[in-house]
């Protein structure tokens, strides 16, 4: 079925551009030079999609056209992209109080443009039509906006053959250690990797180990192969350029978290798996859009949620893609919903398993350090940072830099 699409910008030569770029057999497009101009055709036309810009001649701007669409239920099948040169986070963050579908700075790529009206108009149909035969397995579960699951697919970097032999080993009813040091020490990557980190400072060891069945026989079958796997991880995700550095940032921040978790009694092992994992999808998501990293950067400085940001840009967020890719290495359960959950901001009032809420807030004060070191600041943290150190019952200035210190003292050594 066609989709209807309403053009609304004061730009005549952009108007032209994106009439151009979206003349297709799947579209019928409608411009028009204003928001004034948009309402009456909200109700004669009924677009499936309106993209606006912001800043326009008239009474009424592109945020408050789309207010005024999303405030209408009769309009609740229509999506809005604002499309604009106001790229500042002030700005992204008013198009997500007006609840924009997608929100893209100018100038932009018609590629990109074309990707992002293909996702909006494949599930407007099926949303005003909910009867219809044709709705798809994606296209409901990109309905489920609440669940803010991407909708748009990825190839998740598939397992090395070496993890998943040693998956398959352990779960056997009585895994054989012999069998899995083999399985790593045949990788000579992982097997150098794995004694790297058995040998670092957190894990406290008097005498340095040298061969892995050793290291496994020390430290156990199920956090060799949690180290396994975030080794795998590093290896199995190529960084696009201008990031360079985010493995190094990754482990240094993984260091301190299982440092800090040895020292509060919690698990180091997933707490490092968490430190190395969190972000993994952020190359992933910069790899696909050039323009996600320095949005992604930005969304930092907002006072919301920087998933909620993501998913109004991108209609997609790193922490739920990072979910499904630790999910798809099977990865444990615990894990997999701290990376999902790790930047939300209600994690205490939400009804949260503790397995994962120490993971998450281990990490947090761990990641805060690593941007402490770095001479950077996270606004979300700054804004339940208390919280975070009531719950970790680091009440006191004498036990909060304790930590801290021992956090630093194993990034040192390493």
């Amino acid at each position: 079925m066609t989709a209807k699409i309403l053009i609304v910008d004061d730009n005549h030569d952009l108007r032209k551009l994106l009439a151009i770029t979206l003349d297709t057999p799947d579209y019928q497009v409608t411009l028009v030079n204003t928001a004034d101009d948009a309402v009456p055709l909200l109700t004669s036309f009924k677009p499936d999609l309106v993209i606006t810009d912001v800043m326009m001649p008239g009474k009424m701007n592109g945020y408050q056209l789309c207010d005024c669409i999303k405030r209408n239920p009769g309009h609740s099948f229509m999506k809005v992209l604002l499309l604009t040169a106001r790229g500042r986070p002030e700005d992204i963050k008013e198009g997500i109080r007006v609840k924009a579908d997608a929100y893209m700075t100018k100038p932009f790529s018609p590629m990109l443009l074309q990707a992002k009206v293909v996702e909006l108009t494949s599930t407007v149909r099926d949303s005003a039509h909910s009867d219809s035969s044709k709705t798809s397995v994606k296209d409901s579960n990109r309905e489920r906006s609440s669940s803010k699951t991407p909708s748009v697919e990825f190839s998740f970097p598939p397992r090395p053959t070496s993890l998943v032999n040693i998956q398959r080993e352990l779960a056997q009813k009585t895994p054989d250690l012999r069998v899995i040091a083999q399985l790593i020490a045949a990788d000579i990557a992982l097997s150098a990797a794995l004694l790297k980190t058995v040998n670092s400072p957190f894990y406290g060891l008097r005498n340095k180990v040298c061969s892995v069945l050793e290291a496994v026989n020390l430290i156990g079958i199920n956090r060799t192969v949690n180290l396994i796997s975030a080794e795998s991880i590093r290896q199995s995700v190529p960084l696009p350029k201008g990031m360079e550095n985010f493995w190094d940032d990754s482990t240094k921040t993984a260091m301190i978290g299982a440092s800090i978790a040895k020292r509060l009694a919690m698990d180091p092992n997933q707490a490092y798996l968490l430190g190395l994992f969190h972000d993994a999808a952020v190359p992933l998501i910069a790899t696909k859009y050039p323009d996600y990293l320095k949005a992604h950067l930005d969304f930092y400085n907002l006072e919301i949620e920087i998933t909620e940001s993501e998913q109004a840009m991108f209609n997609m967020n790193h922490a739920q893609l990072g979910s499904l890719l630790a999910r798809s290495w099977y990865l444990p359960a615990a894990l997999v919903d701290a990376i999902r959950m790790h930047h939300r901001l209600d994690l205490f009032t939400s009804k949260i398993d503790s397995s994962v809420l120490n993971l998450i807030t281990v990490h947090l004060l761990a990641d805060h350090i690593a941007d402490t070191l770095k001479g950077e600041a996270d606004l979300h943290y700054l804004m339940i940072e208390r919280k975070v150190r009531d719950y970790l019952k680091l009440n006191s200035e004498m036990s909060y830099q304790a930590v801290v210190d021992i956090a630093l003292d194993s990034i040192n050594q390493e």
